[in-house]
């Protein structure tokens, strides 16, 4: 029921956005100078896959946390033209019965614990609209850091050792897609993989859907 909220919120944000724009549907191309030094803001939902199970079954949903508070916020500057500047910061929960590491979280439910996720990310992002010509549609690939935090779990295979939480630094690389309603509001989609740079470092993936407003100064 959690997840269906989540979606209809999204979906009834998104068609009250929609409703809300002219017909006409023109607005300031993010390639004109004017549009440098000028703030995007970002809210919505993220989900995390830490299975290690790399690239397979990744529809299989035991992989995918998204429960309790899989919320992220975001904040990017274009400083030039089609590049742009991001930091987000989310979190997120695994609970009973998702896969964490090739293992099955015990969780709350049966006397262990629900790790908890966060994570902190400075991303630099390049943007394709102009080589698209479009101001609606903005694919874009992003490279960056981050530092990322898993909390402590027990596991079904072993339910009474209790695996220390984690914090780490990673190196990040995702791809994405903006779709801009106006000027002002749009909605993003984003996929980033996100690699530990230490030896008890974990790697893993991460996907969200959110709303986007562009602050723009006139």
């Amino acid at each position: 029921m959690k997840k269906i909220s989540y979606i209809l919120l999204l979906t009834l944000i998104s068609i009250n956005i929609i409703s809300a724009q002219k017909s006409d549907r023109k607005w300031d191309d993010r390639n004109n100078p004017q549009e440098n030094n000028q703030w995007i803001l970002g809210f919505g939902v993220n989900a995390v896959d830490n299975s290690d199970a790399q690239f397979k079954n990744l529809t299989n949903t035991d992989r995918w946390a998204f429960a309790k508070t899989p919320f992220y916020v975001s904040a990017e500057l274009i400083f030039d033209g089609q590049f742009s500047v991001a930091t987000s910061v989310s979190i997120n929960s695994f609970t009973e019965g998702k896969i964490f590491e090739n293992s099955t979280i015990l969780g709350e439910t049966e006397g262990g614990i629900d790790p908890g996720y966060l994570s902190v990310d400075m991303n630099l992002k390049y943007s394709f609209s102009k080589l698209l010509d479009s101001n609606a549609f903005e694919p874009y690939l992003s490279i960056g850091a981050g530092v990322s935090n898993f909390g402590g779990y027990k596991t079904q295979e072993n339910p009474t050792e209790l695996i220390e939480s984690i914090s780490f630094f990673t190196f990040n690389a995702g791809l994405g897609m903006n779709y801009w309603f106006s000027s002002s509001w749009g909605v993003n989609l984003n996929v980033a993989g996100k690699f530990g740079v230490s030896a008890l470092a974990t790697n893993h993936f991460q996907s969200s859907i959110g709303v986007l407003y562009h602050i723009i100064n006139r």
